[in-house]
């Protein structure tokens, strides 16, 4: 196995995941990791950045062999490397795995979603990412993680011996599509049933920080979810508070909601109940 000078784009779950097996691998060498200006700001960084640090790779680019892309859904793949994407099912409207946990009404999309090595002219590989009914954001993500070390295992010794790149990788079966979550796509509708906000703030659990809402000025994450009842009573408006206790019950378009956690302004993680009893909020408030 020949020696490859790795240069790794991205600082995501894939990074974190993937770095230490590069580290392991013998003929590998990392000679840069280079998170890109969209995240060197965001929280996820920080694990990246002390992984670099602990191993010494420095932060940025250097004279690579390999380019590695490791931010799955939010650019084309680099032209001159390849990279692990998402390969969304039919009917979704962009490859962001956190999709898979939206209800159909909300934007989400059955399976198969499938991670896959790829370069611009096709696949060298993929494994499937099962979606779990109990699935979160983290989870779904850790587990896309695995599958993408999987993929990258099985594609090694193939990809390097074809550096600097002669053997036509397969030809991709359906078409990677570009694009992440946008920012107004992690609001709650409360107008969608009670099995659709939930879907959504489970989609934006973990690296998106939760499903916004607002209580008069105050913007809330909702982090913790379930459907409370199937059918709300009759003249509650969809965000109205119906009760409140340990969490907080929220009358969607068909349906209940039950909030457990949430996070308000710039406030620390709380109980939803918590956070009502500390803000004098109670039965027939409006979240919007």
């Amino acid at each position: 196995m020949r020696n490859v000078r790795v240069q790794v784009l991205g600082a995501t779950t894939l990074t974190r995941a993937v770095v230490p097996y590069l580290l392991e691998r013998r003929g590998a060498r990392i000679v840069g990791i280079d998170p890109g200006e969209e995240h060197e700001a965001h929280p996820w960084f920080a694990p990246v950045r002390g992984l670099a640090r602990d191993n010494g790779i420095p932060i940025g680019r250097g004279e690579a062999d390999l380019v590695l892309d490791l931010d799955p859904d939010a650019r084309p793949t680099t032209p001159e490397g390849v990279g692990l994407r998402v390969l969304a099912p039919p009917g979704a409207r962009s490859p962001d795995l956190n999709r898979a946990l939206l209800a159909p009404n909300a934007g989400g999309a059955p399976g198969p979603w499938e991670m896959v090595l790829t370069d611009r002219i096709g696949a060298w590989g993929s494994r499937a990412v099962e979606v779990h009914p109990g699935d979160d954001a983290a989870t779904l993500m850790d587990r896309a993680a695995l599958r993408a070390l999987e993929t990258l295992d099985a594609a090694w010794g193939a990809l390097v011996d074809a550096l600097p790149g002669s053997t036509p990788p397969l030809p991709l079966a359906r078409p990677l599509l570009g694009g992440r979550f946008r920012p107004q796509e992690t609001f709650v509708n409360w107008e969608f049933p009670a099995e659709a906000v939930v879907a959504r703030v489970r989609a934006c659990a973990g690296p998106w920080g939760g499903a916004r809402t607002h209580l008069g000025e105050t913007a809330i994450w909702l982090l913790d979810a379930e459907v409370h009842a199937p059918c709300a009573p009759e003249g509650w408006a969809p965000g109205t508070l119906l009760e409140v206790d340990d969490s907080i019950c929220v009358v969607a378009g068909r349906g209940v909601v039950r909030v457990h956690r949430l996070r308000a302004g710039l406030r620390p993680p709380q109980s939803a109940g918590a956070f009502a009893t500390a803000s004098g909020v109670g039965p027939g408030y409006l979240l919007a």
